[in-house]
Parts: C-alpha cells; sequence; structure tokens
C-alpha cells in the first residue's frame, strides 16, 4: 500500500505537525498574553501579528492533516517568525522580558529552526501528501 493512500499524515507530516502545535501552544501560554501587556501601539502590533500568526498556524496544521502540501509552505512562514520575532521586540523595541529570563529567545528560536527542518523533511518525502 502506497504511503499516501493511508487515512493518517506520514510520519514527516506528523513532526510538522508536532512542531507547529508547540508553537501555537507557546503563542496562546505565553506571547498572546507577553503582547497585550506592553503598553501603547507595540502592544497592539504585536498582538495583531501574534494573533495573525496564531491563525497561520492552525490553517497549516488543517491544511497538513489533509495532506496539502500548501501546509508545510504555510507553516514555515511562522517559524521565521519565531527566529526573527525577539531581535524586534527585545533588541530593537528594547522591551525586557516579561519575567527578566535573558536566554528565554532561545525557545521560540529552536521551534523555528525545528519547524523549517521538519518541513524541508516533508517536503522532500513527496509520497507523503496527496498527488
Amino acid at each position: 500500500m502506497k504511503e499516501n493512500d493511508s487515512k493518517y499524515p506520514s510520519i514527516y507530516i506528523q513532526a510538522v505537525i508536532a512542531a507547529l502545535l508547540i508553537n501555537l501552544v507557546h503563542k496562546f501560554v505565553r506571547e498572546i498574553p507577553g503582547s497585550i501587556s506592553l503598553i501603547g501601539q507595540q502592544g497592539f502590533i504585536g498582538g495583531v501579528v501574534t494573533i495573525i500568526t496564531a491563525v497561520i498556524i492552525a490553517i497549516s496544521i488543517l491544511l497538513l492533516l489533509f495532506k496539502r502540501k500548501e501546509g508545510v509552505i504555510l507553516g514555515i512562514i511562522p517559524a521565521i517568525w519565531a527566529i526573527v520575532q525577539w531581535i524586534i521586540n527585545h533588541v530593537i523595541w528594547a522591551n525586557p522580558d516579561i519575567n527578566g529570563i535573558w536566554w528565554y529567545p532561545i525557545f521560540p528560536v529552536i521551534q523555528g529552526l525545528l519547524i523549517i527542518y521538519f518541513s524541508i523533511l516533508a517536503w522532500r518525502n513527496e509520497n507523503s501528501f496527496n498527488k
């Protein structure tokens, strides 16, 4: 039986979904409340961008559950954002971390790198997707 005939997504797609799900939970638990707590225009922009990113992640997960290759492409957008966002927030805008933990940005960066890595693996495995 061919792998794409299975009703379940391949292990490659499941890995991308898992990495995206971890990033989505991180958005709800940490980033959305943190961005909303910022005062003024930075808080508004951060809150809107974070919510839009969470919606993109959710759409990407749904597409991947239906074995659609577009889900991988869409999932890379929040992955790149996870790698870059701490530079904008902590370096350019000079906002300290909420808990004062200087090494905290390592977590979203690693999440973004894992999403990209697993997305590349899934993309290379053409049999994972519906033709």
